[in-house]
């Protein structure tokens, strides 16, 4: 009852807006339905056809456009890390958690540690973090660790993307990723390079599978 009248009240003090055209909305952390409707595209990559070798599967809850791609630029680039409430709304709102109820536990792609001190959060677990433990399932970040900086990829050309990330990450604890169904979350997937070089690894430590799951994606 508490929490009930709190929530009405901050509502009323800083009422809840669409993160892009700043509309009115039902709740902090929503999207209207103009800028939703641009972005939404709950959709599965094939991984094949990207020749993604260690990933079981992909999926990517929006397109990679418009008011969602300023927003995630200004998450990772811009210290605006109070977006990472309206990404989670729309992992939350995608409806994609009963595509993974096999998963036992969920590990954010790694930061190196310097991009980590420089950017002081890891964008994807503001992000996943709190729509996996809303789903049950196990949050896991220290299982993977990113042990080499990279450059980033998306200044490369998809040939020294490969080269760049390869030998990247490692796994810190292989007797606990040992025949375990995991998912790997991402904030953007372009070429899925990172997130199958993450698999890869994974694999090596003989999970069972490994899945993949991005808030955006301009890939098919």
């Amino acid at each position: 009852m508490i929490s009930s009248y709190w929530k009405t009240f901050l509502n009323i003090l800083y009422p809840p807006k669409c993160p892009y055209c700043k509309t009115l909305v039902q709740e902090h952390g929503a999207w209207c339905q103009v800028c939703l409707s641009a972005i939404l595209a709950v959709r599965e990559i094939n991984v094949l056809e990207h020749r993604l070798k260690s990933l079981d599967s992909c999926r990517v809850v929006c397109e990679y456009t418009g008011g969602l791609k300023r927003i995630i630029h200004d998450m990772k680039f811009r210290q605006q890390k109070k977006y990472g409430v309206h990404l989670n709304w729309l992992v939350t709102n995608s409806k994609l958690a009963h595509t993974f109820s096999m998963i036992e536990y969920v590990i954010p792609v790694p930061l190196h540690a310097d991009r980590l001190r420089e950017r002081s959060y890891n964008q994807t677990e503001v992000i996943f973090k709190e729509w996996s433990k809303k789903e049950k399932l196990q949050w896991m970040p220290e299982l993977l660790v990113r042990n080499r900086h990279t450059i980033p990829q998306w200044e490369l050309t998809l040939a020294k993307r490969k080269e760049n990330i390869k030998g990247a990450f490692i796994v810190t604890r292989p007797e606990l990723v040992k025949d375990k169904h995991i998912l790997l979350v991402d904030d953007i997937i372009t070429t899925g390079i990172t997130l199958d070089e993450c698999a890869k690894v994974l694999k090596k430590s003989k999970a069972a599978s490994v899945h993949g799951l991005a808030i955006a994606s301009g890939a098919r």
